[in-house]
């Protein structure tokens, strides 16, 4: 028998839950973008707590795991409580490389942590899914936002306008 749960993941065999399927097909949507080709789109998914976000997002990192993509799925709450940046690049570079099997790469600051999606390190596209990214300080946030637009902007300038691949020097 189903009962009521508000803690954690919904799971559909032990818990009542609405289904959210048109959610969770438009977030997966919105990543994958309109030509998957050329990227999705960075969103955020925003409402209080214990309203379902993280088992929304864990419904479309299991969609997305079956497409052609590398997706990672990184809970960020254990970080709040850090206020070193480069300490925080490092824990994320650090779960990153052991997520995607990456071998001999070192991320020792912010300033590094570009060096992931370098040409050549990753196989196949990259979508990264950061749970609670808001219990981060503001700083750290600031600082991890600047550097994944200067990654999106550099790829975006060493597009092979041809073959619509993205080149990371």
């Amino acid at each position: 028998m189903r009962k009521f749960s508000s803690y954690g993941p919904v799971d559909p065999e032990l818990h009542y839950y609405v289904p959210r399927q048109e959610l969770v097909n438009f977030a997966y949507q919105q990543l994958l973008g309109d030509n998957p080709e050329k990227g999705g789109h960075y969103i955020t998914v925003w409402a209080p707590r214990q309203t379902g976000k993280t088992w929304i997002m864990q419904e479309v990192f299991f969609k997305l795991q079956q497409g052609e993509f590398d997706v990672v799925y990184l809970p960020l709450q254990h970080l709040s409580h850090l206020t070193d940046i480069n300490r925080v690049a490092q824990v994320i570079a650090e779960e990153l490389i052991e997520e995607l099997n990456l071998e001999k790469l070192t991320i020792n600051s912010l300033e590094d942590f570009h060096k992931l999606f370098k040409r050549g390190i990753l196989s196949k596209p990259l979508i990264l899914i950061f749970d609670e990214f808001d219990a981060l300080s503001e700083t750290i946030i600031t600082e991890l936002v600047g550097v994944f637009r200067n990654i999106y902007h550099r790829c975006l300038l060493k597009t092979d306008k041809h073959t619509k691949n993205y080149l990371i020097a």
